[in-house]
């Protein structure tokens, strides 16, 4: 019985995350899509939005690598270091790590996006954003997005030590941490990728970008107030 409610432990820490983070996915997926809706109903939203396209478009990986940084390393962390309840497991000694690891997702999105659309297309129709939201979700979140930064972030939380990395059991360091963190990133990825692979190409880095701000404060925020979402 023992082990059978360990062996059932992560799956249920996956549903708690789940649930937790529904409320506040929610609340990023209206606000994505209604960018997008505005984007193709709202000149004015259309002309501000083509002017990041037009950074993207000449900047390429470069814009990918600063935009990203800002972000989800940047404007995250300082606002976790301002609030008190972050501030302790944010310290200054962890900002090169999110300068370091942003910087480096910024081109890796960029260049996953960029595949997406040489293999499927950039057009704007049903089949080709529903063939890239599997790629994305089951393929490359699964195989390589999360199980990537799970030991990246793990290695900075045990003081970037290398022989912490060399000990560690990295197949049950995944099955107890894997499904957590996949179906968490599920409720709020899954249809925020949906909205961005409907932009075009040169603004979907920039979409994502904006999301993964409000994403990452927004969790901040939960974090700040002790809710079990994020501790989830």
């Amino acid at each position: 019985m023992i082990a059978e409610t360990r062996r059932l432990s992560p799956w249920r820490e996956s549903l708690a995350a789940a649930r937790s983070n529904l409320a506040p996915g929610l609340v990023l997926q209206i606000f994505a899509a209604a960018l997008v809706i505005a984007y193709y109903f709202h000149a004015p939203t259309q002309r501000s939005l083509d002017v990041l396209a037009a950074f993207k478009a000449r900047w390429g990986l470069v814009y990918s690598a600063l935009a990203t940084v800002v972000c989800g390393g940047i404007i995250p962390f300082l606002y976790m270091r301002s609030r008190p309840a972050t501030r302790a497991a944010n310290p200054w000694s962890h900002f090169p790590f999110h300068l370091g690891f942003w910087a480096y997702k910024g081109m890796e999105v960029d260049l996953f996006y960029r595949l997406q659309g040489v293999m499927f297309g950039n057009e704007a129709r049903l089949m080709p954003i529903i063939k890239k939201v599997v790629v994305d979700e089951f393929g490359y979140t699964i195989f390589w997005a999360m199980p990537t930064a799970l030991l990246l972030f793990h290695w900075k939380e045990i003081g970037y030590s290398f022989a912490g990395m060399r000990s560690l059991n990295v197949v049950e360091f995944w099955k107890r941490n894997l499904p957590k963190a996949i179906i968490g990133a599920w409720g709020v990825w899954f249809p925020a990728v949906c909205v961005i692979y409907s932009l075009p190409a040169t603004l979907q880095m920039p979409l994502f970008n904006i999301v993964l701000c409000f994403y990452a404060l927004l969790f901040a925020t939960l974090n700040s107030r002790g809710a079990p979402a994020t501790r989830a």
